[in-house]
C-alpha cells in the first residue's frame, strides 16, 4: 500500500493557483521528495513560473517540508508537527520557483518526516503564476 495524497484544485485561474492537500498515512513510511505541484499541468505552461505567497494548515503526527525542484532543491517551507500554521510572504512577493537556480522546473515537492498509519495532515497552497 501507499500513503495517500489527494489534492483538490480549488483555483485555476489566468493569474493564481490554490491547491488544497490531504495526506493520510498508512504506515508505508515518509515521502521523499514527491512531485506534489506538477507545474507542467497548469495553464498557461510556456514560461510559467509558480510563486508560493501563502501556505496555511495542520499535521497530526508528522511533520513535512515543501521544496522547488531544482538542481539545489529550494526550501519553501517547514511544516510543524501538532499545531495550526500560516505562513504569508505576499509582502515579500512570494517565494518564487525560479530562485532554485540552476535546473529549475517549477514542480514543487513534498518530504515528511515520521509519517505513520492513521496519521493526516491538511494545508493549502496559494500560488501566483508568473
Amino acid at each position: 500500500m501507499a500513503n495517500t495524497i489527494t489534492k483538490t484544485t480549488l483555483e485555476d485561474g489566468v493569474r493564481n493557483l490554490v491547491v488544497l492537500v490531504n495526506i493520510s498515512g498508512d504506515g508505508s513510511g515518509d515521502e521523499s521528495k514527491t512531485l506534489l505541484i506538477d507545474r507542467s499541468t497548469y495553464a498557461p505552461t510556456d514560461g510559467l513560473k509558480l510563486v508560493v505567497v501563502e501556505l496555511n494548515g495542520m499535521l497530526d503526527g508528522f511533520t513535512a517540508k515543501l521544496e522547488f525542484d531544482g538542481t539545489t532543491d529550494l526550501q519553501i517551507a517547514g511544516m510543524p508537527n501538532g499545531q495550526q500554521f500560516e505562513f504569508d510572504w505576499d509582502e515579500v512577493g512570494g517565494i518564487a520557483s525560479s530562485k532554485a537556480g540552476a535546473g529549475y522546473n517549477g514542480d514543487i515537492l513534498l518530504t515528511t518526516t515520521g509519517l505513520g498509519a492513521n496519521e493526516r495532515g491538511t494545508f493549502t497552497l496559494f500560488m501566483r503564476k508568473a
